[in-house]
This record gives C-alpha cells, structure tokens and sequence, in this order.
C-alpha cells in the first residue's frame, strides 16, 4: 500500500475493552473480519476466535469484493483483523470508497479480554 497523508484517513476507532458493550448496544453495526479465511475459521495458531455474525473478507480481498459490502454502506461498519496491522487498511479502504461510518477495532482480537462478543 502506497503512503497516504494523514489527513486523508477519517476512520473512527474503537477499544477491544469498548467492543462487546458496543455491539449489544448497536446490534445493528456490521462487523468486517478482514483476516484469513483460515484464520476466520480457526486453522491458524494462535485460534483468536471470531466475532457472532461477522463477515469475512480478507483485506487482499476487499477492493475486489466490496459488492458484497454495498448493502452496508450507509451502515456503521467496525473492521478487526488479528492485531490491527491489517484493519486500518481496510477501513481507509472503506473510507476512500465511500463508506462513512466506519470504524477501526485497535489492537485486533488479540488484545479482546471480554469474549462474550466471540462465536
């Protein structure tokens, strides 16, 4: 990915402590894994898990495959990934095609304690 000036990255974030209480509260958010498949289905060590009816798509993929996302795009979408290397990624991504409410989990689901909001 080429480097991109701050001021264009307009991204929201979210604390792993701050996740599971959101979703209860906004049920209506859409959650974007943008791991691996293997690592979204658990054949990858360490096994993080993965977030009650999240989507998966890799963060290679997402250009690509953003159809599958166009039903949400006025929708607030959290985007993870396993340590959040990837995710701002994709939520610039997001944000440069015109996705709105989109925000960026820190940190990745290595660091959610609260494991009430994992499948």
């Amino acid at each position: 990915m080429e480097l991109v000036k701050k001021l264009t990255v307009r991204f929201k974030s979210i604390q792993p402590a701050q996740l599971c209480n959101y979703i209860k509260k906004n049920p209506q958010v859409i959650l974007l894994d943008v791991r691996s498949k293997d690592e979204f289905d658990g054949k990858v060590e360490p096994e993080l898990g993965r977030l009650k009816n999240a989507i998966n798509i890799p963060v290679q993929d997402l250009e690509t495959r953003l159809n599958e996302l166009a039903q949400f795009k006025n929708k607030e979408i959290i985007v993870y990934c396993s340590r959040s290397h990837r995710s701002p990624r994709a939520s610039y991504i997001l944000n440069q095609k015109g996705y709105g409410k989109v925000t960026n989990m820190e940190g990745g689901l290595s660091m959610l304690t609260d494991k009430r909001c994992l499948n």
